[in-house]
């Protein structure tokens, strides 16, 4: 395993997104098995409710990733990185659990789109972790592909408007 980590992860600087992937995935498992534990009578059932509302776990998740944020921008020195990223890969995965429910603002855990949310946030770590350097290509390509066009299309549009300020009806290519 050490050496798959290595040649994978270590070797191309990989470690923040892979541990964001590895806490978020982890933190997501243990929370789905205590809601499944809670449903079906296993453990009793815990929550906070303040004045009668209900303080969802999302709520957590969003107050860790707004904390996080702010820690990361504000350090100047920016040596807590990992444990930063471990605390983003939990908030990460609190906040995207109950997805579908502050997606259709209703009191209703078992939404699909909380999956779906989860399973897009997985893969766009994966991509982070494994495919950045091509999507780095790509975006790179496109780039100057649109760059090209439009200075075609610039080119197109001045001889455009100065045919028609001379009054000349000759075709350009």
């Amino acid at each position: 395993m050490g050496k798959i980590y290595h040649k994978l992860i270590k070797k191309h600087n990989k470690k923040i997104p892979f541990v964001i992937l590895v806490y978020f995935l982890a933190t997501f498992i243990i929370i789905r098995a205590l809601v499944y534990a809670w449903t079906y009578g296993l453990i009793p059932e815990f929550s906070l409710v303040i004045r009668g509302i209900e303080v969802h776990h999302f709520n957590f998740g969003i107050f860790l990733l707004a904390f996080v944020g702010y820690f990361l921008l504000v350090d100047q020195k920016n040596n807590s990185r990992l444990k930063m990223a471990k605390i983003y890969g939990i908030g990460l995965a609190l906040a995207f659990d109950e997805f579908g429910m502050w997606l259709h603002l209703k009191n209703n855990y078992w939404l699909r789109q909380s999956y779906d949310g989860v399973i897009i946030i997985a893969i766009i770590l994966l991509n982070a972790i494994y495919l950045s350097d091509v999507w780095k290509d790509i975006i790179e390509d496109n780039i100057k592909l649109a760059r090209k066009i439009w200075e075609k299309g610039l080119k197109r549009v001045y001889l455009y408007l100065k045919i028609k300020k001379d009054g000349s009806h000759r075709r350009f290519n």
